[in-house]
């Protein structure tokens, strides 16, 4: 087979799966979905600690995405969307070392795990074939929060090396608010077989701390990649 024939052949299969097929108007279609989020919170403070570390900064806290969509295709260009899905989502802090009095400390696995059962509502705005640009309003609600740490050391006592493992977990729901709001805004693609990858980002509107500090608001700040498939239910 010559050069340019595979060249011919590889365009038709490349063509034949990333070729939209949108769902007609007037159809209601299910899409499960699953994917992961990276979380981050508005001003974050950097974790103090004494003299041997000083002080830690914040991350971005990866967590796990699951989720169930429904589309109404109300036009070729405008779908409307409501979904119910449970997201990760929080922030972390870097590990860290010390040395005191012989003894080598390491602390890693250092977040705020936040979980919450959100139900966002969007438009779609299918601008080219399947590719749409969405946003809308989104409301969540608080099932779990936990500030998670752990702290690993090692010793040596003559020819012995001792180590020591602790993991710390603690319930701090009653301290955060169990409601938030947020405006989605991102973008999704819709292939032949009606596989749709989705990313959008998710904007916090109200501070995660059930008392409000007017000076360093912490909000939520949500990235979301997730993968789906749609079912057509009614047309």
């Amino acid at each position: 087979m010559t050069m340019k024939r595979l060249f011919l052949l590889a365009a038709t299969v490349l063509a034949a799966i990333a070729a939209n097929a949108q769902y007609a108007p007037g159809t209601l279609s299910i899409q499960p979905k699953l994917g992961t989020s990276i979380a981050t919170l508005s001003n974050a403070p950097d974790v103090q600690f004494d003299h041997h570390v000083g002080s830690i900064k914040s991350n971005p806290n990866s967590g796990a995405f699951v989720g169930v969509e429904l589309e109404y295709q109300a036009t070729r260009w405008l779908g409307l969307t409501a979904a119910l899905n449970y997201t990760g989502q929080g922030c972390a802090w870097e590990n860290y070392k010390f040395t005191e009095d012989g003894v080598k400390f390491e602390g890693y696995n250092n977040k705020l795990d936040l979980g919450y059962i959100n139900l966002p509502v969007v438009a779609n705005f299918y601008v080219w074939k399947g590719l749409a640009l969405k946003t809308g309003v989104q409301f969540g609600f608080l099932t779990n929060a936990h500030v998670v740490s752990s702290l690993k050391s090692d010793v040596k006592m003559g020819d012995t090396k001792i180590y020591t493992n602790v993991d710390t977990r603690t319930n701090i729901r009653k301290d955060c608010r169990k409601f938030d709001i947020a405006i989605p805004i991102g973008l999704s693609y819709e292939f032949k077989r009606h596989i749709v990858l989705d990313a959008r980002y998710n904007i916090g509107l109200l501070t995660v701390n059930e008392e409000d500090d007017p000076d360093e608001p912490a909000r939520n700040g949500v990235f979301q990649l997730t993968l789906g498939y749609k079912f057509k239910l009614k047309k």
